[in-house]
């Protein structure tokens, strides 16, 4: 049976699918079958942030229908052997998205479900930015896993910026992992190249940190200041500041 994972956040914009899908690749590069179950019914946001828009020929939706086999939805990643997607583009039932990881069950070793099938996970990941608002809706959504069953819960600090915590403007990430009380899983630099379709080399190292630490390989998570210090770190920061 796949360790199924849910990630989630109350908030938009904190980066739910992209570390899903982060944390997918570098799983995948350890080894593990992984499935990324995206869970943006309208713009099928893990497949292109995955680099596998319109690659899908049935998703979830037309398995709803009984027009395919849950298998039938699976995507294979272009460059990594072992991740797949299975998009949920146009579904209505919710059922059926836990229908199909039943059925998909023993095919992997990891299932991310990106704020889908809440029901049928082991665990779930919080992810948040290291910003008041996102912090304040990280602790309300523990409540809510909390109270829906769900006893195993993470945290990533994602978009961390190791300038912002010299400057005094944000906490480091066990301060915020303090804060919320809950195990702090994964540490995840800001990448301003991500929404460009890009992510920088630190970024993929953050990601395979994290994916050592929840697959028990290691516990460990990026530390973020170490480039903000001496005379490059210093640039750095103000370089950030004009930008």
């Amino acid at each position: 049976m796949a360790k199924k994972i849910y990630m989630t956040n109350l908030k938009g914009g904190t980066g739910v699918t992209t570390c899903c899908v982060g944390l997918g690749l570098a799983l995948a590069s350890l080894g593990e079958r992984t499935l990324i179950a995206d869970g943006d019914f309208a713009g099928g946001c893990a497949l292109q942030i995955g680099g596998c828009a319109n690659m899908q020929t049935y998703t979830l939706a037309d398995f709803a229908k009984g027009a395919c086999r849950a298998k039938q939805t699976l995507v294979s990643h272009p460059s990594s052997a072992n991740l797949s997607f299975t998009s949920s583009l146009g579904l209505e039932d919710a059922g059926a998205a836990e229908r199909a990881i039943d059925e998909l069950d023993g095919l992997f070793d990891y299932i991310l479900l990106d704020k889908l099938a809440p029901k049928k996970c082991d665990g779930a990941l919080i992810v948040t930015e290291p910003y008041l608002p996102s912090i304040k809706c990280s602790d309300a959504c523990k409540d809510r896993l909390s109270d829906s069953g769900i006893k195993d819960k993470g945290l990533i600090v994602n978009k961390l910026n190791g300038g912002q915590i010299i400057n005094g403007e944000v906490m480091t990430a066990q301060e915020i992992a303090s804060v919320l009380r809950l195990p702090l899983k994964a540490v995840i630099p800001e990448d301003l190249s991500i929404p460009l379709g890009k992510w920088k080399k630190s970024t993929l190292k953050a990601f395979k940190t994290a994916a050592e630490n929840i697959s028990g390989k290691r516990e460990d998570v990026c530390n973020v200041l170490r480039p903000y210090f001496g005379l490059n770190g210093f640039i750095k920061r103000k370089v950030r500041d004009r930008l």
